[in-house]
Formats: C-alpha cells, structure tokens, sequence
C-alpha cells in the first residue's frame, strides 16, 4: 500500500529540506539528515544522531506512539510520473549464508528459483527481526527522491511488502549469469533484482505513482 504526506506535512518537508539546502556544511541530503527531516514532518521524537550510534537495523525511524517503522533511503533519480526507480535494500550473500537459511548449497549453478527463494527468506526474516526488535508493527519503507542538481524531491512511501516464494519466479539475466530477476507471477512484474558480484547486493523495483514533487 502507497501513503501520501497530508498538505501540513508536505510543507514541512518542504521547510525541511529547505533548511537542510541553506546550511553550506551540508553538500547533500542523505542519511540521518533525511531521517531527522522525516521525523520533523510526521511529529516524531527522534534520537539525537549527535549523541547516538547508527543502527544497523532495518528501521531507520520509529513512531513508538503508533508502531509505525520506515527504512529511511535518499536516492539520485530524474524522476517523473510514474516512473519506475531501483533500490538497494539489502546485501544479501545467500551463496554463503546458504545453510544458514536452510538450503544444502547454493552457487551459480544452482535453480534461479531456488537461490530466489533464499533471497526471498533472507529478506523477510530482516523485515520481521528488526521489526520485533524495533517494536515496529507497521513495515513501511521511504524513499527521498533527488534531482542531481538539488533542486527537486519527491516522497515515495509504501509498506513493506514480503513476497511469499511461490508468487515468484526467478531467471538469469544473462548466460554469464551476472544477474538475477524476480518476476511476480501474477503480472510478470520484475520486483527484485540480485547481483552478485556486486556486493552481493538485493534491489527492488518501485513504481512511482501519484507523485507528490517538493521543491
């Protein structure tokens, strides 16, 4: 499910943002600086990252007040209605880790559909330990959408969603097997894409819809 900020809220990003830009230490928006801009908007008493130590968990802000837990990203992308942008979410070495998650050996040569399926458990069990660590009951995930130049944001935000291993199927992208894709069933929608080589890491698809531009 997508959520969009009230009219209230959309400004103070805005104010936000604006701020954050004015201040000429701060080259870029991104990391606890997005987070701090987030829990200003939503009324969220936030830690001090001054005086705290970045998590490694998957929530990057909480709401203790609702339960409520964003995985907080700040991305480049020239952005437009409806596109489409990718996301890493997560490393993900599911060769390595492969007893771990319960399959006797995973490497190249393996069932794309079977190395998905452990990128699949690999993601879910993320999402629902921190979340219970976190006491975190609503999975949401926010994206700050960036203009390279600055000059213009945009607000995705959505609600985790975990994918069960029989709605997807999963191939190579190519004979060199550089790439993994995993499509929905239901639509052949590509919602995850797996490198690894690169840092084994785990993205997702998005579709930007209902766009709500910033700045």
């Amino acid at each position: 499910m997508q959520y969009f900020l009230s009219n209230e809220e959309l400004q103070k990003m805005k104010n936000g943002l604006k701020v954050a830009m004015a201040i000429p230490f701060i080259d870029d928006v991104e990391d606890f600086i997005v987070e701090a801009i987030w829990e200003y908007a939503r009324n969220i008493d936030g830690i001090d990252p001054l005086f705290n130590i970045r998590s490694k968990k998957l929530y990057d802000v909480v709401d203790t007040k609702t339960g409520r837990g964003w995985s907080v990203k700040s991305l480049q992308w020239a952005f437009h209605e409806e596109c489409e942008f990718e996301l890493v979410i997560q490393r993900a070495a599911v060769y390595k880790k492969a007893k771990e998650l319960g399959f006797d050996k995973l490497d190249s040569n393996s069932d794309p559909n079977l190395i998905g399926a452990a990128l699949i458990k690999h993601w879910n069990k993320k999402i629902n330990e921190d979340a219970v660590a976190q006491n975190v009951s609503d999975q949401r995930i926010m994206v700050l959408l960036k203009t390279e130049d600055k000059r213009h944001f945009a607000i995705y935000e959505e609600s985790i969603k975990q994918y069960l291993p029989e709605e997807l199927y999963w191939q190579w992208t190519n004979s060199k097997k550089s790439g993994l894709k995993g499509y929905r069933k239901s639509d052949n929608m590509c919602v995850y894409r797996w490198y690894p080589s690169q840092h084994n890491f785990l993205n997702v698809s998005f579709s930007l819809k209902g766009l709500k531009s910033l700045i």
